[in-house]
Protein backbone atom coordinates (compact mmCIF):
# COMPACT_ATOMS: atom_id res chain seq x y z
CA UNK A 1 0.00 0.00 0.00
CA UNK A 2 1.66 3.23 -0.81
CA UNK A 3 0.65 6.51 0.57
CA UNK A 4 1.13 9.75 -1.52
CA UNK A 5 1.77 13.30 -0.40
CA UNK A 6 4.06 15.98 -0.21
CA UNK A 7 5.88 18.25 1.98
CA UNK A 8 8.07 20.92 1.65
CA UNK A 9 11.66 21.53 3.92
CA UNK A 10 12.48 24.83 4.88
CA UNK A 11 14.44 26.82 1.67
CA UNK A 12 18.18 26.67 2.94
CA UNK A 13 20.26 28.12 -0.27
CA UNK A 14 22.95 29.94 1.92
CA UNK A 15 23.85 26.44 3.08
CA UNK A 16 23.41 25.04 -0.63
CA UNK A 17 26.00 27.58 -1.89
CA UNK A 18 28.66 27.88 1.30
CA UNK A 19 28.87 24.06 1.55
CA UNK A 20 28.29 23.22 -2.16
CA UNK A 21 25.41 20.52 -2.06
CA UNK A 22 22.84 19.89 -4.12
CA UNK A 23 19.26 20.16 -3.65
CA UNK A 24 16.93 16.77 -4.48
CA UNK A 25 13.22 15.61 -4.00
CA UNK A 26 13.15 12.45 -2.17
CA UNK A 27 10.94 9.45 -2.62
CA UNK A 28 10.32 6.98 -0.85
CA UNK A 29 9.35 3.34 -0.66
CA UNK A 30 10.39 0.33 1.58
CA UNK A 31 13.62 -1.82 0.21
CA UNK A 32 16.59 -1.05 -1.79
CA UNK A 33 15.27 -2.67 -4.53
CA UNK A 34 13.64 -0.38 -7.18
CA UNK A 35 10.23 -2.34 -8.09
CA UNK A 36 7.82 -1.27 -10.75
CA UNK A 37 5.69 0.61 -8.63
CA UNK A 38 8.28 2.72 -7.19
CA UNK A 39 9.95 3.66 -10.21
CA UNK A 40 6.43 5.25 -11.35
CA UNK A 41 6.07 7.05 -8.12
CA UNK A 42 9.78 8.40 -8.41
CA UNK A 43 9.36 9.68 -12.27
CA UNK A 44 5.51 10.81 -11.85
CA UNK A 45 6.83 12.89 -9.31
CA UNK A 46 10.19 14.52 -10.71
CA UNK A 47 12.17 12.55 -7.37
CA UNK A 48 15.89 12.25 -7.64
CA UNK A 49 16.25 9.86 -4.49
CA UNK A 50 14.57 6.99 -3.03
CA UNK A 51 14.76 6.74 0.93
CA UNK A 52 13.44 4.94 3.22
CA UNK A 53 13.32 7.41 6.38
CA UNK A 54 13.07 10.76 5.06
CA UNK A 55 8.98 10.20 4.18
CA UNK A 56 8.05 9.65 7.82
CA UNK A 57 10.63 12.32 9.16
CA UNK A 58 9.07 15.24 6.90
CA UNK A 59 5.50 14.39 7.86
CA UNK A 60 5.91 14.49 11.41
CA UNK A 61 7.50 17.74 11.28
CA UNK A 62 5.05 19.14 9.40
CA UNK A 63 2.53 17.75 11.70
CA UNK A 64 4.24 19.78 14.22
CA UNK A 65 5.06 22.80 12.00
CA UNK A 66 8.39 22.27 12.57
CA UNK A 67 11.29 23.04 10.38
CA UNK A 68 12.89 19.85 8.85
CA UNK A 69 15.83 19.55 6.18
CA UNK A 70 17.87 16.87 5.51
CA UNK A 71 21.25 15.50 4.22
CA UNK A 72 21.05 12.29 2.66
CA UNK A 73 23.96 10.25 0.81
CA UNK A 74 23.06 8.03 -2.35
CA UNK A 75 24.59 4.40 -1.57
CA UNK A 76 23.60 2.76 -4.46
CA UNK A 77 22.53 4.06 -7.99
CA UNK A 78 19.38 2.49 -9.82
CA UNK A 79 20.62 1.93 -13.03
CA UNK A 80 24.37 1.15 -11.65
CA UNK A 81 25.79 -2.51 -13.45
CA UNK A 82 25.76 -4.26 -10.13
CA UNK A 83 23.40 -5.97 -7.55
CA UNK A 84 21.76 -3.18 -5.25
CA UNK A 85 23.04 -5.18 -2.14
CA UNK A 86 26.31 -5.57 -3.85
CA UNK A 87 26.74 -1.90 -4.72
CA UNK A 88 25.20 -0.79 -1.47
CA UNK A 89 27.64 -2.60 1.05
CA UNK A 90 30.66 -1.62 -1.45
CA UNK A 91 29.84 1.97 -1.23
CA UNK A 92 28.64 2.43 2.76
CA UNK A 93 31.96 3.28 4.10
CA UNK A 94 32.98 6.21 1.65
CA UNK A 95 29.43 7.10 1.65
CA UNK A 96 29.27 7.20 5.77
CA UNK A 97 32.26 9.25 5.90
CA UNK A 98 31.01 11.61 3.28
CA UNK A 99 28.05 11.81 5.04
CA UNK A 100 30.06 12.54 8.27
CA UNK A 101 31.93 15.41 6.81
CA UNK A 102 28.60 16.82 5.41
CA UNK A 103 26.54 16.70 8.03
CA UNK A 104 29.37 18.19 10.75
CA UNK A 105 29.32 21.02 8.26
CA UNK A 106 25.69 21.78 8.10
CA UNK A 107 25.79 21.88 12.24
CA UNK A 108 28.60 23.93 12.29
CA UNK A 109 26.94 26.65 9.62
CA UNK A 110 23.42 26.34 11.21
CA UNK A 111 24.71 26.96 14.84
CA UNK A 112 23.06 30.10 16.04
CA UNK A 113 21.15 31.02 12.65
CA UNK A 114 18.08 31.93 12.28
CA UNK A 115 15.80 29.56 9.72
CA UNK A 116 16.19 32.76 7.39
CA UNK A 117 19.57 33.18 7.47
CA UNK A 118 19.81 29.28 5.92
Amino acid sequence: MYGIGARKTSAVPNILKELNLKIGKLSTGDSLDMSPQDEKVILSNDATVKDMEGAAVAYVADMFSTPAIFVKAVTDIVDGEKPTSEEFLQNLIAVTAALDLAVTKVVDFISGKRISDL
